[in-house]
Order: structure tokens, then C-alpha cells, then sequence
């Protein structure tokens, strides 16, 4: 663990000694801090060089978390952003929007981030570049609805470059009132990987003589090939490296753009008194398990680790915390530090506070969901079931953080132990439906997603 001590720049710095412990209290209920939440679209964190990546991908990100709190083991909720972004703005597991028609978003009882703030007096405001997080409809979102309780839902930079993001958000908070909310969705890196042009890369080749849609970044022969009968062809080591390559610039790319945002929100004196969250919805995988993209029937890491940073104003950063961490958790942390926190029973999450401030854990294990794969981590291990299939792995991240070597039948107290808490959370948060209706369920998912054409 790392260890770091906090110091409060509000005014008040109560320090209280509680059976030997220095106890650091930074007033509750006196913030009225402006929120920017940053979610960038299939952000898998291990192409971070933030979250020691060998090549060099984020130094800006490198330098937020040196104002931050970086959670090492952050977790997405879902493999796919309907479901991902759904449980990050409510703080509820995936489970709970099954119950929905399929393709329907938040349901209007549900508290969001942007409802609650809204009622406390917040300007809220979104930018999204997303195809799915929309306020109106799209081909990958029939019905839009993202717009509720935002002021403004912009949704001019559809499909664009990050600076496109930017140069909306800032123009936006040129307008509102502070304090604000704001939710900026970038779409960079997802496919097809293909940074601006403007954009010099770094880490992708010339690729000579190769096939044509790798150098334009595209998955989509790939998937044709993998999962619709499409035409057969050898996909080369080669193939795969300039892939990984080309997402490695689009983070790049982004990075850039990161730094550019937080200039400017330092030369706009916005930056000392906005507290920031990064994240992702989900990763991306590279054929890592035989299969490429994300929002199919994938669990592993490089799908739903995701990359996690705090900056608050009133704490000092350069934290980095071993302590589970889920993208669940981020509703209640910004409610706790705004002084505006809920009823627990409103959130399926927990504030992530002791954590940041104790170095404390809150969460035991952390959990995903995506079709009819199920996962469980306690940070070591992590325990991968498949309900179809009726089998599970077990692999230890320590040593194999690439989850390649299953370890379910020489670890099998380790696996009933998982097994045991991954089937309590399926009780509690399945909402009571049989394993075959979560089968129906996840199929009549994927079948939603095909038909729009994004499987």
C-alpha cells in the first residue's frame, strides 16, 4: 500500500486523537465545489502508463493523479456502456435495468448524479460524443433519453475527437452558473482506431503490405469474421500488435487533449474549486480470450478493469490506493464530499472516503456483469462464471494479470469462496430471477445490440 498523509485546504482543519488515531475532518456540508466527471469511452487501464504501462500513453493523466487519488483496482460494472453508464450515474448494479424494456435508459424514479445535484442547485450540463449516451435518438440508441435533469445535453461533437468535447464544454461553462455539474463523454479510443490526422502517432507503424482495414483501425472484418460466418483470413501477430498500436495513439491522443481541458480550467480559475472524476465505462479486448471489442459475453479484465482518479480540492493528491474500488462507488463519494450525502439504502455503492482518507477498504470484493458472464474479484483473485455454460475459472491477478491460466481446480477452497460471495450478490441483486431468465435476458440483450448494429 501506499501510504500519504492528507491535509485539508478549507479553513476549518479539525484534528481529533481517537484512541490513538490522528483523525483528519475536513467539514462536511460547506462544499459547493463544481463536479466535472470525465468518462472516456473503452478505456481499458492497463494501456495507462498512469497504471505503469510501458509505453508512454498519459503523462497528463500521469500528472492528474499527482493531484489525485488513482484507485489501482477500479471496476466497471458492465462490459458495455448502456449498462456501464446507467450504474455509474444511479449507483445501482446492471441487474436493476433489466427490468426495463430493452434499450429503455434510467428509469425516472431513480436518483442520478445529475437529478440530485440539480435539486441542490447545480447547473448541469452534458457533452457527449457517444452514439449511445444521447439526449435524442441514434442508431446505436433508438429512444436518446441521457437528457434528463442535464440544463443542457450537447450533442454537437457526435462521434468526433476529443477536442471537439473540449471546445463544447468550455464554451458551456462560459455560460451556466456556478456551481455546475458537468458530464463529458469522449469517445476516443473507441474503434475504429484512427486518431486525427493532425495528431502525430507515436506507436503505430507504417504497416506495409499489410491488410487494408487494420491500417484504417477497423474490427469490423474481425468481428465479421469471428461472430457473423463472414469471410475466413489468417489474422497475423502483426495484425493484432497494429491494433493495439492504433488504440494506444487514441489514448495518446486524448491524453493530449486531457491536459488541454485542464489548462484551461486552471487559466479560468475554475480548477481550485471543481472536483474531478475520471473514469470509463469499459475496456477493450485484443483477442486476449479469442475475442475482439467489447459488450459480448466477456468479464476479464481487459474489459472491465477501468481507470479511476479523484481530484478534491480540499485534499492533497499524489495518492494511489490499493483498496477495491467500483465505478458504482463514484455517486456516493461526490455526494459524501459535497456534504450532500444519501441515505444508503438510495445506492447500491459505498463513498469511497475511508478509503481515500484512512486508506481504509470499503469494498471486499467487486463485481461485473456482461451477458451471461458473472465475475467476482477480491483484488487477488478473481472467480469468471458463466451461467450458460455452467462453469466457472479462477485466476490469480497477481501473478497472472492477463487471466490465462485457470486455477479452479488447483485453488478449490479459493473457488468456493468466491463462488459463495458471487452467488450471495446474485441473490441480493438479480432481483430474484432464475439463472434461465438472466440466459433470456442476456440473449435478448445481445439480439437488441445486434439489431442496432452494434454487435
Amino acid at each position: 500500500m501506499h501510504q500519504a498523509s492528507f491535509t485539508c485546504r478549507t479553513a476549518t482543519v479539525a484534528l481529533l486523537v481517537l484512541a490513538g488515531s490522528l483523525v483528519v475532518s475536513c467539514g462536511r456540508g460547506v462544499s459547493r465545489w463544481n463536479v466535472l466527471l470525465v468518462m472516456v469511452d473503452t478505456l481499458r487501464a492497463d494501456h495507462l502508463s498512469a497504471y505503469g504501462y510501458a509505453r508512454s500513453t498519459s503523462p497528463a493523466l500521469e500528472a492528474l493523479g499527482r493531484e489525485a487519488i488513482l484507485f489501482e483496482n477500479a471496476y466497471s460494472q458492465a462490459g458495455c456502456t448502456f449498462p456501464s453508464v446507467n450504474s455509474l450515474l444511479t449507483s445501482r448494479y446492471p441487474a436493476y435495468f433489466k427490468r426495463a424494456p430493452v434499450g429503455r435508459v434510467m428509469p425516472e424514479e431513480l436518483p442520478s448524479l445529475q437529478g440530485i445535484l440539480k435539486a441542490h442547485g447545480y447547473s448541469t450540463f452534458a457533452v457527449s460524443a457517444s452514439s449511445v449516451v444521447r439526449k435524442t435518438p441514434s442508431r446505436h440508441n433508438k429512444v436518446g433519453g441521457y437528457g434528463r435533469h442535464f440544463d443542457t445535453f450537447d450533442e454537437k461533437c457526435f462521434e468526433r475527437e476529443a477536442a471537439c468535447v473540449n471546445e463544447r464544454a468550455l464554451a458551456t461553462m462560459d455560460e451556466i452558473q456556478e456551481p455546475f455539474f458537468g458530464y463529458l463523454h469522449y469517445l476516443d479510443p473507441h474503434q475504429p482506431y484512427d486518431p486525427p490526422e493532425s495528431f502525430e502517432k507515436s506507436f503505430a507503424d507504417a504497416y506495409e503490405g499489410g491488410k487494408p482495414f487494420i491500417r484504417r483501425g477497423s474490427i469490423g472484418m474481425i468481428e465479421q469474421m469471428l461472430y457473423k460466418d463472414g469471410p475466413r483470413f489468417k489474422l497475423e501477430p502483426r495484425d493484432m500488435e497494429q491494433l493495439r498500436s492504433l488504440y494506444d495513439d487514441e489514448i495518446a491522443y486524448f491524453d493530449q487533449q486531457l491536459a488541454a481541458l485542464i489548462g484551461e480550467l486552471r487559466q479560468r480559475g475554475l480548477w481550485e474549486r471543481t472536483l474531478l472524476v475520471f473514469a470509463s465505462d469499459h475496456g477493450e479486448a485484443f483477442m486476449e480470450h479469442g475475442h475482439i471489442h467489447h459488450c459480448r459475453d466477456l468479464t476479464y479484465n481487459s474489459v472491465v478493469r477501468t481507470p479511476l482518479l479523484l481530484r478534491i480540492p480540499s485534499l492533497v493528491g499524489g495518492v494511489r490506493r490499493e483498496g477495491l474500488a467500483q465505478n458504482l462507488d463514484i455517486v456516493p463519494t461526490v455526494l459524501d464530499y459535497l456534504g450532500l450525502a444519501r441515505p444508503e439504502q438510495e445506492f447500491q455503492g459505498r463513498s469511497l472516503r475511508p478509503t481515500i482518507e484512512r486508506d481504509r477498504a470499503v469494498n471486499r470484493y467487486a463485481f461485473a456483469t456482461q451477458g451471461v458472464r458473472r465475475a467476482v474479484t477480491d483484488g487477488r483473485y478473481k472467480l469468471i462464471l458463466d451461467l450458460a455454460m455452467e462453469s466457472h475459472e479462477l485466476f490469480d491477478l497477481k501473478v497472472d494479470p492477463g487471466e490465462q491460466h485457470d486455477l479452479a481446480t488447483e485453488l478449490p477452497a479459493v473457488s468456493e469462496r468466491l463462488r459463495t460471495a458471487l452467488n450471495g450478490w446474485l441473490d441480493r441483486y438479480e432481483l430474484a430471477t432464475t439463472r434461465k431468465e438472466s440466459i433470456e435476458r442476456a440473449r435478448e440483450q445481445r439480439e437488441h445490440l445486434r439489431a442496432l448494429g452494434y454487435l
